[in-house]
């Protein structure tokens, strides 16, 4: 494009530290051409685009300035005027020129003056740099028709682009000392902002000062007959040319007058939400500016006073020009009041973007990494303010890119950047506002940017004093556990352990449900470290909602246990909850179980009758005379109920022979409490308890059955516990440490089964002799012990 522009133009426009778009977006009457313009050196200040006005000289010398006018004034003489005024009138409604180029002249130093330039024979090109604009008749046209049935928004709209006209106005008649003359459709420029701003400088000329006898200037009277403005916005006096008389007209006067058939024209059109006529409470002032006599017509800024501009939509427009200037106090009000402002449409899309966002960044940018002034109360409250009120704009309008070919949202380049200071703003408040809007961070930032400038920041939040901050910290978190890496994962999983020990019982509940929904994202080997002891150790919360989130949560993640695991670690951890003093767990216990058995069943059915070590061995269902298995635990156990069965059969039968026996003694079991605190129901039969953390292997990596079905717990099957989970007097354990939670996998004992009626020294019970059956000794079952610390370290550690 810049090796285009310099072919094509001539003289070199490196000088200019922007390219311009190869074809233009617009072509004006006086012979310019809208271009857009880029910086060269791309930065995050100036990421924004530009207007570029284009004008070849060679070609402005042929174009007459009006069809069939007389004379041979063409477009050349007011386009370079229009030039050397542009660069020079300075005011926030005037547009504005960032960078001007004569290509004939790029050391502009040396650049001739205005009546040198006209008597020379020149073939350059002219060039102006301003900020980004489009005419009014294509915001007319175009972009208030965006605004659909609103009527009053694009009527309250139009009334502040009148505001900044006669703001323009005001300044160019009472401090510049300057009539414009070219008031009218062509000179009105509209910025994506919604701001009206003036140009075409034209016919510029001093009006009714200390010298009358040099006003209206020559240059004025020369070209004012030949067209550059359109006969309908020139006063009757210029109509009839009489200039002389001018000299004494107050400087208002001719602008005054294009400036009401200016206003009639844009209320006139379909989209101004007028119905085509202008407001009643202007009526009356456009009839005394359109006065025949130029001294009876009325100086501009009284009009400001008018009840059309007295609208909430200008008020916010007055207050984002000045909200730099206004008091800090006023400035916090005002920006508390946004939300509800966007909210009810007052501030549009365009106004929130390129009004409102900017604002709101220089505020940031000014205190946020700033210490000392984060330490005033009056600068955190404005910080504090300006961060939700982020969010809300950059969700509603930043979201998604405006070109189908950009590589990068609105949000990515006007907010991203901001990220790293908004986490580096050491105020609850702050990061509050940031954790509520977390969604919008996951769905608008890369997976680089989420891990390095978003979870390590956030995880401060998970050791904070500030209970609701660490629970606030562990909801937002869930939604970037999909983008997380395996570093990040792993980080997560300590945090979420230490979590399970929280004081406040909402922490601890939601915690089991966050182990419940990030295990799908957890490697083998973390998945199996952290959820089941994570689910056993919830079970023994004094929170009944903990304890019910942990059985959801086993469910959940069922097809994660192998049947091995099932049979050997995951029911005798449920199996006391079954008599739990609360119904919702005993109900859900029972759930969890019955959903368990059925795979169980599948499981043993396809074993068959082979043996094998951890396979079952041989069926001892035969009954009496089985052949002895293995050895191992469970024949022992098959061993031991065959021989007691038989031995009541054999005392029930004996009476009836005749021969004096006497009834075995019942082994002794000791009446202790299930894993639920409640004692069972019949003390007399043997019992079975639990396995404990210690007694279960941790760390190796499961084998996922291939018919298992994945869990059913949605996330509406329980929520995060605001409603259902509430705070629970004496609900936090008395020991929180994480070194007492972990201490149960340092034991060097080995542990023994008790409330079986099983021991290592106990000989497998024999039957009566006095029975009369004849029955084959049974040799004695090995019984193997349960391994106690096979890896239960492993992995634990680094925690």
């Amino acid at each position: 494009m810049t090796s285009w522009l310099g072919s094509l133009w001539g003289s070199s426009t490196s000088s200019l530290p922007y390219d311009l778009s190869s074809s233009p977006e617009h072509t004006t009457r006086s012979g310019w051409s809208l271009h857009t313009a880029t910086p060269k050196q791309k930065t995050s200040a100036s990421s924004e685009s530009y207007s570029a006005f284009r004008a070849a000289k060679s070609e402005l010398a042929k174009c007459p300035l009006r069809a069939g006018r007389m004379g041979g004034e063409t477009q050349l003489i007011p386009a370079l005027h229009h030039f050397q005024r542009q660069k020079r009138l300075v005011h926030p409604k005037i547009l504005r020129a960032h960078a001007t180029l004569d290509t004939d002249y790029s050391d502009e130093k040396s650049a001739p003056g205005l009546n040198e330039l006209s008597k020379t024979l020149t073939t350059g090109t002219l060039i102006i740099v301003t900020e980004k604009v489009i005419p009014l008749d294509e915001w007319l046209d175009n972009t208030l028709s965006l605004s659909g049935n609103h009527s009053q928004n694009n009527a309250q709209q139009i009334s502040w682009g009148i505001y900044n006209l006669v703001e323009a106005l005001v300044f160019l008649h009472n401090q510049a000392k300057l009539a414009h003359g070219n008031v009218s459709p062509d000179a009105i420029y509209v910025t994506p902002g919604g701001d009206f701003k003036l140009g075409g400088f034209d016919l510029v000329t001093p009006l009714g000062n200390d010298q009358p006898e040099q006003t209206p200037t020559h240059h004025f009277r020369s070209y004012d007959p030949a067209g550059v403005c359109p006969d309908d916005y020139r006063s009757p006096e210029r109509l009839s040319q009489r200039y002389d008389a001018m000299t004494s007209d107050p400087v208002h006067s001719m602008d005054c007058y294009s400036l009401a058939i200016l206003i009639e024209y844009i209320y006139s059109h379909p989209n101004a939400g007028s119905g085509g006529k202008v407001p009643p409470a202007l009526q009356k002032a456009l009839a005394r500016m359109k006065n025949d006599s130029p001294k009876l017509r009325p100086r501009l800024k009284p009009l400001l006073k008018c009840p059309v501009f007295d609208n909430a939509y200008v008020k916010m427009q007055l207050f984002l020009d000045e909200a730099m200037a206004k008091p800090v106090e006023e400035r916090i009000a005002f920006l508390q009041s946004c939300i509800e402002l966007l909210n009810r449409g007052v501030i549009d899309g365009k106004a929130a973007v390129y009004k409102l966002l900017p604002l709101l960044i220089m505020i940031l940018k000014s205190n946020a990494g700033n210490e000392q002034a984060m330490s005033q109360e009056v600068n955190r409250r404005q910080v504090l303010a300006v961060v939700p009120l982020l969010f809300q704009v950059a969700e509603l309008y930043l979201t998604k890119s405006d070109a189908a070919d950009s590589k990068e949202t609105p949000f990515q380049t006007h907010i991203a950047p901001l990220i790293p200071s908004l986490f580096g703003i050491n105020d609850r408040g702050v990061r509050g506002a940031i954790l509520q809007k977390i969604h919008l961070l996951e769905s608008q930032l890369d997976k680089s940017t989420l891990n390095t400038q978003v979870f390590d920041p956030m995880c401060s939040g998970f050791t904070d004093t500030s209970g609701p901050l660490r629970e606030l910290t562990l909801k937002s978190t869930i939604v970037l556990v999909p983008k997380l890496n395996a570093a990040s994962l792993e980080k997560l999983v300590r945090y979420l352990v230490r979590l399970q020990s929280d004081p406040e019982a909402s922490i601890r509940t939601n915690t089991i449900i966050f182990v419940g929904k990030v295990a799908p994202n957890l490697s083998e080997v973390s998945r199996q470290k952290l959820i089941l002891p994570a689910f056993t150790r919830a079970m023994k919360d004094p929170f009944t909602p903990c304890r019910l989130a942990a059985l959801k949560a086993v469910t959940a993640c069922k097809t994660y246990f192998t049947q091995r695991d099932v049979s050997e670690k995951v029911l005798p951890c449920i199996i006391p909850f079954l008599l739990d003093a609360s119904k919702d767990v005993r109900v859900e216990a029972f759930t969890v179980v019955d959903m368990f058995l059925v795979g169980l069943r599948e499981e043993s059915g396809r074993m068959g009758d082979g043996g094998g070590e951890g396979g079952g061995g041989q069926s001892g269902a035969s009954g009496i005379g089985a052949a002895p298995t293995s050895g191992g635990y469970l024949s022992g156990l098959s061993s031991w109920m065959s021989t007691s069965t038989d031995t009541a059969a054999a005392a029930t039968t004996a009476p009836s022979a005749g021969v004096a026996t006497t009834n075995p003694v019942a082994p002794a079991v000791p009446s202790s409490a299930n894993g639920s605190g409640m004692a069972s129901n019949n003390p007399n039969a043997p019992k079975f308890s639990s396995l404990s953390l210690s007694d279960t292997q941790i760390g190796g990596a499961s084998k996922i059955h291939a018919n298992s079905s994945p869990g059913g717990w949605d996330d509406g099957d329980d929520g995060w516990g605001d409603d259902d989970f509430g705070s629970s007097p004496g609900g936090a354990k008395t020991k929180s440490d994480d070194d007492d939670f972990f201490a149960s996998f340092d034991s060097s004992k080995p542990k023994t089964v008790s409330g079986t009626g099983l021991s290592a020294s106990r000989p497998a019970p024999k039957l009566n002799q006095s029975s009369g059956l004849k029955v084959k000794k049974m040799p004695k079952p090995a019984v193997k012990k349960l391994p106690v610390n096979d890896s239960l370290d492993e992995g634990w550690d680094d925690f």
